[in-house]
């Protein structure tokens, strides 16, 4: 979209002038944009992600009252000024997580989480009855059904595609086989679980803005650790590269620790390791397909099956 697009969308709602623009390069997905430092616009570009656009904005809109998420200001999915949807909210003045998490001392990062995972505990406690209802969802979901089938067929995908080792692939299967069964436990809720400090706006060490919520979805509870374990793991993993720089694995060796202090019930899973390792397969599987060259991947794939020893 160039600027004189954006100007237009402006004036045709009467907002203000646009005297701005500064194109924001976290996240993969959309094209976002930060305009007079005020608003932000964000713009539907993937064709395989309409559903889950829409599905930010109706959860924006769902949340406002009852976490710190952004205020939609307006939604245009009619194509009449740009030939794609489009969103946008206020912009959340504060600071990316990740952009201050190295300056922070424990105490202070353990108090973060705290008020992550109270932030957490609200969206998974909250009906989504109106949510089920409105995206014409199955609230009846097998959560070992459902990872099962998606880690089966992700796997063909990588293995016709010659993307990983037989070795690896004959790992995966076998792990695959011998735990899926771990799954069949379940706590379904909304969940919220694309936790990394991207996502996450802060102000006097204050969460003031929890961004993203495209995959918030129907599923175990559990399944936000993914993510969170992934951080300890791999810390430079969803950093922007301008942070990366910081990024120190002990700055997060005790994320699941506070985690598991001020949100017990995620951990109350039997072979909750097992778990987590089915995860971790979907997502790089997943993230193979869309980075097939990646020799890290692989790397990371050997490693989560213990095969670099």
């Amino acid at each position: 979209m160039n600027k004189n697009k954006i100007k237009l969308i402006f004036l045709e709602n009467n907002f203000e002038k646009v005297k701005s623009i500064k194109k924001i390069k976290i996240g993969f997905t959309n094209k976002v944009y930060s305009i007079n430092d005020k608003f932000i616009l964000k713009i539907y570009e993937d064709v395989n992600n309409k559903n889950n656009f829409e599905r930010e904005v109706f959860l924006y809109n769902f949340f406002k009252d009852k976490i710190p998420v952004p205020k939609i200001i307006l939604y245009d999915n009619s194509k009449n000024i740009y030939n794609k949807p489009f969103m946008i909210y206020n912009k959340i003045q504060g600071e990316n997580l990740y952009s201050i998490w190295h300056l922070l001392n424990n105490f202070e990062r353990r108090d973060i989480i705290k008020q992550l995972c109270k932030i957490l505990k609200v969206i998974n406690k909250t009906s989504c009855k109106t949510f089920v209802k409105h995206f014409e969802l199955n609230p009846s979901v097998d959560w070992h059904k459902k990872v099962y089938l998606k880690i089966r067929n992700l796997l063909k995908k990588v293995e016709d595609k010659k993307l990983v080792s037989t070795k690896i692939i004959n790992a995966i299967k076998n792990f695959v086989t011998v735990n899926h069964s771990v799954l069949i436990e379940q706590k379904i809720a909304l969940v919220y679980w694309d936790t990394h400090f991207d996502n996450i706006i802060m102000k006097n060490n204050k969460i003031v803005g929890i961004l993203d919520f495209e995959r918030t979805e129907l599923a175990s509870i559990d399944y936000v650790l993914n993510i969170v374990k992934r951080m300890v793991s791999y810390p430079k993993k969803y950093m922007s590269k301008k942070f990366e720089k910081y990024a120190k694995k002990k700055d997060y060796s005790n994320l699941l620790i506070w985690f598991k202090e001020f949100y017990p019930e995620l951990f109350e899973f039997k072979d909750l390791d097992k778990r987590l390792g089915l995860y971790s397969i979907e997502h790089d599987l997943n993230t193979l397909l869309d980075y097939p060259k990646s020799v890290e991947l692989n790397k990371i794939i050997a490693k989560e099956l213990n095969l670099n020893k």
